[in-house]
């Protein structure tokens, strides 16, 4: 069932820098030049441009209509938000990505959208990189307040776990991205953006990380988040990959390929569904890349929780129950979705280590990989010396 396309994120932007920065895109990009391309990609087949306006973090999208009916979606890139990121930069990841795609579309059943062109130089005629793709007809979590209506939790997380299992039957021999699939169907390997590689273990990936990471807050910025507790957690945050690295060569039990394809932001906010919450696509694929074992082994961001042992102690009882019900509810559902994946594996004949099941099992190590992936780069606070001390 499908009612209509609720892009609605765009339009409830209040003044001020996001709504800024949309505005003035929206304004700078040739419209028409992208319905000539479009059109020709289509053998001159005539199209026009749907109202609907999609606002990610790094991408617009616009809806194409052709005369016969058919859509297609035109993902457009913003403006970077990073320092140092170059519009090299930009075509590589947008090259990683097609042919991510392609991989994942070639090995799995899961349902990604068919990329029909792209054009990553920002200085073609429509004056952005963009990629014209398949249009699922759904909607994504950013566009439905990024909840799962308590109806639809138990069949949305079977079929998340699901697709988790299947991305990870993915294997390559190195930790990197996807460059290309060769000819021959071999699949040539990069760097990862910030880090290098490709990397033949975990240990050399978990290295890289340490020598390289940076917190997502300024210092400034860090200290007036901190507060009154600025002395113990501000230490706690600077001494984390210093620390980490003297344990990199333990971090991971599968030190060495294969190693599996993981999404990079798998989640509500990255699945299309319809209106009874049934996945009918995964989107969004930028950020993947061949990882270690133990980061494939953590939660959809749907389900990603601040770990308790970096949290405010205040916010668990003491029995270290989280205080908070929605928190204590995503717990719960986290235990639900380790159930899901055991029944998805199970269904896959996936008996022999590794197995996403056993490394969720193991609580300690999981958290730490939201850690690593998720919260040290994004600069939330929280006293990181103690994930360490959990697994030391």
């Amino acid at each position: 069932m499908y009612s209509g396309f609720q892009w609605n994120y765009f339009s409830s932007l209040s003044d001020g820098p996001i709504r800024e920065r949309a505005t003035s895109f929206l304004l700078s990009v040739d419209w028409q030049a992208l319905l000539n391309y479009a059109a020709n990609v289509r053998n001159g087949m005539e199209c026009t441009l749907l109202s609907h306006i999609g606002l990610g973090h790094n991408h617009m999208v616009r809806i194409i209509r052709f005369m016969d009916d058919v859509q297609w979606i035109a993902r457009l890139r913003l403006p970077s938000l990073k320092d140092g990121e170059t519009f090299s930069d930009i075509a590589k990841s947008m090259e990683c990505e097609a042919s991510t795609i392609a991989l994942v579309r070639q090995r799995t059943r899961i349902p990604v959208p068919e990329v029909y062109a792209f054009e990553s130089d920002s200085n073609c005629s429509v004056k952005t990189p963009f990629m014209l793709m398949e249009c699922f007809n759904g909607n994504v979590g950013m566009d439905l307040g990024m909840e799962v209506p308590p109806e639809h939790q138990q069949n949305f997380f079977k079929d998340l776990a699901e697709i988790h299992v299947e991305l990870s039957t993915i294997q390559l021999p190195m930790i990197g991205t996807i460059q290309r699939i060769n000819e021959d169907g071999t699949i040539q390997q990069g760097p990862l953006p910030g880090l290098g590689g490709p990397f033949f273990t975990a240990t050399e990936f978990f290295k890289a990380w340490c020598a390289k990471v940076k917190f997502g807050l300024s210092n400034k910025r860090l200290s007036e988040a901190c507060g009154p507790y600025a002395a113990e957690l501000v230490p706690s945050i600077e001494s984390f990959p210093t620390k980490l690295a003297m344990m990199a060569s333990r971090l991971s039990k599968f030190d060495k390929g294969l190693f599996p394809l993981i999404h990079g932001d798998f989640g509500h906010n990255n699945v299309v569904v319809n209106d009874d919450y049934q996945i009918i696509g995964v989107i969004d694929w930028e950020k993947a890349f061949a990882a270690p074992w133990e980061i494939a082994g953590d939660f959809p961001l749907t389900l990603s929780t601040i770990p308790p042992a970096m949290d405010a102690p205040w916010n668990y009882d003491e029995m270290g129950k989280p205080l908070d019900p929605i928190l204590a509810k995503k717990f719960a559902n986290q235990k639900d979705y380790i159930a899901n994946i055991k029944d998805a594996e199970d269904a896959r004949s996936i008996t022999e280590l590794p197995r996403l099941l056993n490394l969720l099992q193991d609580s300690c190590k999981q958290r730490l990989m939201t850690a690593i992936m998720r919260l040290y780069p994004s600069g939330k606070v929280g006293f990181y010396s103690n994930l360490v001390l959990e697994i030391s």
